[in-house]
């Protein structure tokens, strides 16, 4: 997801005409979430995906429309087999889809939406989806509102609107996922796209080895940050990791001092031996990383669990941690080692949406 903010902020820089298609409703086995993007550019190229096929053809259709004309737009897909087939998809369901126009006054919602990827923070992302009969209309459709209350944008300037936001934020950024606000005032409906804004989940790999080497580029291209670490500068270098977020040399016994572990950390651990992987666990196991995993036979990862519980740690919180690490598929060599590992990754973090 960071990847269109991203390329949004280069966009709007360059003052390119382009639009944003996100999923606001799903009933039944639709093949993306609710929350999923698409962006589609005045000269028809696009990145991110709403489901691919007819949905993602007629949207891209109706996105030169609403570049052209500026005006937000709804588009209500019922999948039926006929259109399944045609498509090339395999699942079914009802979805909205909400096309919008996106303007040079929103770059600075977007740079900060970025800051926040990148940095830490949260957010609540409020966007005008339609403002029905009786609501004023005016060019503030945008508002993003930081947990900190730094407001970025406006919203219609709406008397109470930012109350009833501020009030579903706690579950929004609870729960990571994004819902439609509908305000009924007598007849009047206002419906307002609200998504939180959090951090993208980060990896850690501990160790820069072969299976970090292979693991690294992997996450990356499947929307996790990526950060490694080894006390070896020959090995965790930006030469060996040129994907990485970040790369950091130094010695495992400090390498928590000065990171920030929380729940949308996930711990891979590799080194290059026992005591090191030892060392890393102890720390992690007292962290509240969403996702602890260590590199291992069975033989090994006993051992060192039976050292950590001589040493006082709880043998129920050693459950968190899976090892040996990676979905089973009978991996042997570095590049398969890695599919398995950011599998699990995967379904750790799917599990969260």
């Amino acid at each position: 997801m960071e990847s269109i903010y991203l390329e949004i902020v280069e966009a709007l820089k360059k003052k390119e005409k382009l639009a944003l298609a996100t999923l606001i409703n799903r009933i039944g086995s639709a093949p993306r979430a609710v929350g999923a993007k698409y962006l589609i550019r005045a000269d028809g190229s696009t990145i991110g995906s709403i489901g691919g096929g007819c949905v993602e053809a007629e949207v891209w259709q109706g996105a030169q429309e609403v570049i052209k004309e500026g005006k937000r737009k709804i588009f209500h897909f019922n999948l039926t087999s006929e259109q399944l087939a045609e498509g090339g998809l395999i699942c079914g369901g009802n979805i909205d889809i909400f096309l919008e126009p996106l303007k040079e006054e929103f770059l600075n919602i977007y740079q900060e939406i970025m800051r926040i990827k990148q940095k830490g923070g949260s957010a609540i992302l409020a966007t005008l989806i339609t403002p029905g009969e009786g609501f004023p209309k005016g060019d503030e459709t945008k508002l993003l509102i930081k947990t900190s209350g730094e407001r970025v944008g406006s919203l219609l300037g709406l008397e109470g609107l930012e109350g009833e936001i501020l009030e579903e934020s706690k579950w929004l950024l609870s729960e990571r996922k994004p819902k439609v606000l509908v305000i009924l005032s007598g007849d009047k409906t206002l419906e307002v796209l609200l998504e939180p804004i959090v951090s993208e989940p980060t990896v850690f790999l501990f160790g820069a080895g072969h299976i970090s080497q292979q693991v690294a580029p992997l996450a990356k291209k499947v929307d996790f940050k990526v950060v490694v670490l080894d006390d070896r500068e020959m090995f965790a270098n930006r030469q060996r990791f040129p994907e990485a977020d970040e790369v950091i040399v130094t010695e495992f016994e400090k390498s928590f001092d000065h990171l920030s572990i929380d729940d949308t950390s996930y711990i891979v651990i590799v080194t290059r031996g026992h005591l090191y992987d030892g060392v890393v666990l102890e720390k992690a196991i007292k962290t509240d990383a969403r996702y602890i995993g260590m590199i291992g036979s069975r033989k090994k990862i006993k051992t060192l669990f039976e050292n950590l519980i001589e040493k006082g740690i709880p043998r129920e919180d050693l459950t968190r941690v899976h090892a040996p690490i990676g979905i089973e598929i009978n991996s042997e060599t570095p590049e398969e080692i890695a599919v398995s590992i950011v599998a699990e990754l995967i379904k750790v973090r799917g599990e969260m949406i």
